[in-house]
């Protein structure tokens, strides 16, 4: 029953996020608002901390982005250093507070930027979101099955309990496989990107998720919500995404998909 309430609320989430992405691009930018808005409601509702300036975090810098282009390459910077400072978090083995200094950190850099990048690479090539969100979705399903099934040793008892070694590199071979094939046959990206981008990806889109497992433990609570049945809240949705969102834009750039 919980695998298909998890389907079910996964297949409207997944239907939001593409139909947004190839209606509109303010749709889409939208869309993305409410799931950030949401988002920081429930960091600040775990954490016990009000700190209403973060909700300008999103809108404000998506207003300044679509206004100059010259700030692109700054947001993905902040980004990056995003990904830095929340990987130094989950590797820390002191607990750091979930402070309103922190809150504020990972409101910012740790959920409003991303989002905003990943709105700025929808208005470029909206195929290379759907690209993203396939690696993603498709890792984050295969850890789950291959886990339940075959998973025995817990990749970080202390984090996530539930989650396997097992399921971890199943999911990043199969999604990885996978999208390759797919990639290569819609010609979405050249062979030695595509190896690249999906194997960045689901390792960080991974890697999220578990960071969010700990900011979760910290402030003493199984789901950052209720609001989508099955999984808990949206950040719980969006922890995946939030991390690989900037690293999988780099590759773009290097290997010279987006400017």
């Amino acid at each position: 029953m919980t695998l298909f309430v998890r389907s079910i609320t996964s297949f409207c989430y997944a239907t939001l996020l593409l139909g947004s992405l190839y209606i509109n691009a303010l749709f889409f930018a939208l869309v993305v608002f409410i799931m950030a808005l949401i988002s920081l409601l429930e960091i600040q509702h775990i954490s016990k901390q009000k700190t209403p300036i973060i909700y300008l975090f999103y809108p404000v810098m998506l207003v300044f982005s679509y206004s100059t282009e010259q700030l692109h390459i700054p947001l993905l910077v902040l980004g990056i250093i995003g990904v830095l400072l929340m990987v130094i978090f989950f590797w820390n083995r002191t607990k750091i507070a979930t402070a309103n200094v922190f809150i504020h950190v990972l409101g910012f850099i740790g959920i409003s930027i991303p989002l905003v990048l990943l709105v700025l690479l929808g208005n470029q090539n909206p195929n290379f979101v759907a690209f993203f969100f396939g690696i993603i979705w498709l890792n984050d399903t295969s850890a789950y099955i291959i886990g339940s099934y075959i998973g025995k040793r817990a990749l970080a008892p202390n984090i996530s309990p539930n989650k396997t070694i097992e399921g971890s590199i199943g999911g990043v071979v199969l999604s990885t496989a996978i999208m390759f094939f797919l990639g290569s046959y819609f010609e979405i990206l050249d062979s030695k990107t595509l190896l690249i981008a999906c194997i960045i990806t689901a390792i960080f889109g991974g890697l999220g998720d578990l960071i969010q497992s700990k900011i979760k433990r910290q402030c003493g609570v199984k789901d950052s919500g209720k609001i989508l049945p099955g999984h808990g809240g949206m950040y719980d949705r969006l922890d995946s995404l939030l991390l690989a969102i900037p690293l999988y834009i780099f590759i773009l750039i290097v290997f010279g998909y987006v400017s």
